[in-house]
């Protein structure tokens, strides 16, 4: 599993992440945070909670992509 940001254009995610381009061609989840304060920092404990309870809330898609 790889995680990385961005922000949507029309129909296209943009992102300056260039590891992207090893994943090319693979099953994709997106999860788009409507939040207000779409650039503040944020710490990494936070982070890592945001993360798990996205995860936790989508597992049922990621079990179905990996099959």
């Amino acid at each position: 599993m790889y995680a990385t940001t961005g922000i949507i254009q029309g129909n296209i995610v943009l992102t300056d992440d260039y590891t992207l381009e090893n994943y090319n061609g693979k099953k994709v989840i997106i999860t788009v945070l409507d939040d207000e304060n779409q650039f503040s920092t944020v710490s990494d404990e936070k982070l890592f909670s945001v993360s798990d309870s996205l995860i936790n809330q989508n597992i049922e898609a990621y079990k179905e992509l990996a099959k």
